[in-house]
């Protein structure tokens, strides 16, 4: 260990070589390895390492060869009694310096003890002077020493020897589950730490001065009697190895524990949403229905306009009736593309000169809840602008006077996406001002394809003997991959008499193709329709599984072999 002083001087007394290298990572200056760390990492508070339970310098030497000396980049000081049958000076100094050692610390230390055991020990030639011999034997081959003291006799012993470091113990470390009760205060430490310093100093001022134990707890502890005193460096146990590792590990334990909660609470709040949602006409529990449940409820609990953005034969009028759901008024519907000429929608909105006296627009009707508005887009964009300040200002201006009505009705606009459009792009002929005023209330409900989890929710609820064991495996495959163009309205298309044919058996997968053949929306062509749907559907189940073969398998009702092949089949394995 260099001689060269630093500013300051950390060291850290350990027992494993976990806690050896989180210090190393800390910034600690130099590692003590002594038989009180050891104990510590069994679970023992340091103050057993006064007990004959061990024979101190084996159980230190033993771990600080093997799990410190191999790993460790900082000096490693080794704790050695002088208590041991055989004990030599300088075989011990020597045994040390051979193995790798960058010096030796007096631990466990007779300091511990009562003054009547310190003068049996100095009497039997095992006391504070013998410890000292051995430091200053260690500094004699090269090597550094630290000495442990708890007076200032001791202390004093050490700095006429010209010992390096003079470490003052202040007692056993307060704090912890296993740690003593605090005896004194910081004052009081930095005081006799004070007293003690100086004689050092006057002694050798080239010896470092440095504290450890007592009622220095924290970083905040050492610094206030930092103030008080001059040390030069500060020597961690307890504080840097047991009392860290309660607390993080008990931190941890409990934020795993609440990440557990955490679950429990989320798990518990997706059953509450499914809950509504089945309430509200909602079948299923697919990861696509529960996010759109979860913004569904979310905008129903807002104000604002809407945009609802559906495929052909979705169920909207689901959405729109739990939108309205415990709300006052009807819901009430203009569908522009179905009318004859776009001012009849102008006129629906917003009323006619020659009629607005007797009939209130309907923007501006008490008895309607929600105004729906279908095929937005198709409207004049002069109207949707106007449209687009009213929902504004709360008002608008009724036609033929300067009457000014106020916008009662909440407004969803209803937007029919196409199956083939990549949900996200742009509405053609939908003015940007109207889309503004909407902001985030914008609800995408997910086509049947997305859903295909919930296939079987949904037969059941229309036709309760349908459920999945009412069909042979290849149905189920059949129905699982079919890509669904109409949606809802096809599936309420393709089911037509197969609950009839549930009782003499399970459906066989070519009545499902009959059905699929006669409701297909598109060409009726089945087989075309099927297949080209059933490889769009295993991709899409790939993706959605994260392309777990397993998973997919699973939940398009096949077997991992069978889907295997169909990949190979369709050419999805690359």
């Amino acid at each position: 260990m260099s001689r060269k002083h630093k500013d300051f001087l950390i060291g850290a007394a350990i027992g494993s070589g976990s806690t050896a290298l989180a210090a190393e990572r800390g910034g600690v200056d130099f590692l003590l390895a002594i038989n009180a760390g050891r104990l510590r990492a069994m679970g023992a508070p340091s103050i057993a390492c006064m007990l004959p339970i061990f024979d101190a310098n084996r159980l230190t030497r033993a771990f600080a060869e093997e799990e410190l000396l191999p790993r460790c980049k900082v000096p490693v000081l080794l704790g050695c009694a002088v208590w041991d049958a055989d004990w030599d000076v300088e075989r011990l100094a020597e045994s040390v310096s051979a193995s790798g050692f960058a010096g030796v610390t007096n631990f466990p230390s007779g300091m511990h003890y009562s003054r009547p055991m310190q003068q049996l020990l100095s009497a039997a030639g095992r006391g504070i002077e013998a410890e000292v011999a051995l430091l200053r034997a260690v500094q004699d081959r090269g090597m550094t020493a630290m000495f442990y003291c708890a007076t200032r006799m001791q202390a004093r012993l050490a700095a006429d020897a010209g010992i390096d470091m003079i470490c003052l113990n202040l007692g056993w470390n307060v704090g912890g589950m296993v740690g003593h009760r605090r005896r004194a205060s910081l004052e009081e430490v930095a005081s006799v730490a004070r007293e003690v310093g100086r004689l050092v100093k006057k002694i050798n001022p080239e010896t470092r001065f440095l504290l450890e134990g007592g009622p220095i707890e924290t970083a905040e502890d050492l610094s206030r009697v930092n103030r008080l005193t001059d040390i030069d460096g500060y020597v961690g146990g307890s504080t840097f190895e047991r009392m860290p590792l309660e607390a993080s590990i008990a931190d941890q334990i409990d934020r795993f524990r609440h990440a557990s909660r955490s679950r429990n609470a989320r798990d518990m709040q997706t059953e509450r949403l499914l809950s509504w949602g089945r309430q509200n006409g909602f079948k299923g529990r697919s990861p696509a229905l529960i996010e759109f449940l979860r913004k569904l409820k979310l905008v129903q609990e807002s104000d604002g306009p809407i945009l609802l953005i559906v495929e052909r034969g979705s169920p909207e009028a689901t959405v729109l009736s739990a939108l309205q759901k415990e709300k006052d008024g009807s819901v009430v519907g203009i569908d522009v593309g179905a009318e004859e000429h776009p001012g009849r929608a102008r006129t629906l909105l917003f009323g006619h000169r020659d009629t607005v006296e007797k009939r209130r627009p309907g923007l501006a009707d008490p008895a309607v809840g929600l105004l729906t508005i279908r095929h937005v887009n198709r409207l004049p964009l002069t109207v949707q602008r106007r449209l687009a300040r009213a929902l504004a200002d709360g008002a608008f201006r009724a036609p033929g006077t300067w009457r000014r009505l106020p916008v009662l009705p909440r407004v969803a606009l209803i937007h029919e996406q196409q199956a083939d459009q990549v949900p996200g792009m742009p509405i053609s002929g939908l003015d940007e001002g109207l889309l503004d005023i909407v902001g985030g209330n914008v609800l995408r409900l997910p086509p049947l394809r997305e859903r295909v989890e919930d296939l079987f929710d949904l037969l059941e609820d229309r036709k309760p003997s349908l459920t999945r064991t009412a069909f042979t495996a290849a149905a189920v495959q059949r129905l699982s991959a079919h890509a669904w163009p109409g949606n809802e309205a096809e599936l309420d298309a393709v089911i037509g008499d197969l609950s009839a044919m549930a009782r003499s058996g399970p459906i066989p997968e070519d009545a499902v193709l009959a059905r699929l053949a006669a409701s297909d929306p598109v060409s009726g062509a089945a087989g075309r329709v099927a297949r080209g749907g059933e490889k769009e559907r295993i991709l899409d189940a790939l993706w959605r599984n994260g392309f777990n073969r397993s998973r997919t398998a699973e939940s398009l009702g096949m077997s991992r072999k069978t889907l295997y092949n169909k990949i190979k089949r369709y050419g999805l394995s690359g």
